[in-house]
């Protein structure tokens, strides 16, 4: 009899109670880290499509920015860094005074896209203008 007590038995109906719980508790978790996981891959895309916008709104300014070396900084900043969705894809598409980098990534159900635009300003030739 001392020995039963000891071990710490719980009736049977918290047992089946529990069986309930636990599995939602669990997929509660689960959605709380791929939500977070989604919105980290969110904000790496975000701030990459933006600093690669920049970068070809100043390199068009200056000599003509070539499609694929932007390309080529984009992935640079987004390699390792994605935890989710890890095959992004981006396209670059240029106007008169603007550049948007618009970036893709897609697993499963999830699917992101993210642009930024970035305006090509020369300065040096209004400075001129108003002289």
């Amino acid at each position: 009899m001392e020995e039963s007590e000891s071990m710490g038995y719980v009736s049977g109906s918290t047992v089946v109670e529990m069986s309930y719980i636990m599995p939602l508790i669990l997929l509660m978790f689960v959605l709380i880290i791929h939500t977070v996981f989604y919105f980290y891959d969110r904000a790496v895309l975000n701030g990459a499509a933006a600093e690669t916008a920049v970068l070809g709104a100043e390199l068009e300014r200056r000599h003509g920015a070539e499609e694929e070396n932007l390309k080529e900084f984009f992935e640079e900043r987004t390699s390792g860094k994605l935890i989710l969705m890890t095959n992004p894809s981006v396209a670059i598409t240029r106007t008169d005074n603007k550049i948007q980098v618009t970036a893709m990534v897609q697993k499963g159900r999830f699917e992101l896209e993210v642009r930024q635009r970035a305006v090509i300003v020369n300065p040096e030739e209004k400075i001129r203008w108003i002289k």
